[in-house]
Parts: structure tokens; sequence; C-alpha cells
């Protein structure tokens, strides 16, 4: 890989890594607590997160847009690398795409 395929991979890894925190707080911890309760989350009023049910829908967006600039990054630093004729690795290609596997079919089991 240059110089550039490699810097745009690692941005893809490095907004990734900030779009997991919000990842993990919608579908590992904010989701399911939220289906604990027999109200709708809607009507669910919080004095730390205000109107429970925005504040799972904002998670949720930020999330997406996070994991989606993930992708857009590394289609594009493979693209790069391919153009120029670079040599690039099976695992360095396949991690990240499990990983995004793994974020869009919890986020999937989350959305049920």
């Amino acid at each position: 890989m240059d110089k550039k395929s490699i810097y745009l991979y690692y941005y893809s890894m490095i907004i990734y890594l900030f779009g997991s925190v919000p990842f993990i707080l919608y579908a590992v911890l904010i989701k399911p607590i939220g289906a604990m309760y027999n109200e709708k989350p809607f009507q669910m009023i919080s004095p730390v997160f205000g109107n429970f049910g925005v504040y799972e829908e904002g998670l949720l967006a930020i999330t997406l847009v996070l994991v989606i600039l993930s992708i857009i990054l590394f289609a594009v630093s493979l693209m790069h690398n391919r153009s120029k004729n670079g040599k690039i690795s099976t695992r360095t290609v396949i991690a990240p795409v499990i990983l995004y596997i793994f974020t869009f079919a919890v986020i999937g089991v989350a959305l049920i």
C-alpha cells in the first residue's frame, strides 16, 4: 500500500472506533434497558437524557453516519490502492469487512 492508501485505511478505522462508542451504547446498553420497561421510549423522560426515545434515535443516527463514513473511506482506500497497483493482504481487507457485518447485524437485531 502506498502512503495515501494507508492513511485512508487508518482514518476509516479511527472513524469506526469513534462510531463504535455510540454503537455500544445503543445496541448493548440503552436499547435493551429501554425494552425492559412497559412504556414506549418516547413517553419516558429521564433527568439525564431527556426524552429517552429521542436519545435512542440520536445514538442510532450517530452510529450509522460514522460507520457509513468509515465504509466509504475504507472503499476509497482500497480503490486508491488498486489504482496504484499496490499489494494488500487478505487479512487487512477482511478484518474491517467482518467488523462492518457484525455492526450492521447487531444494529438490525437491536432494531427488532
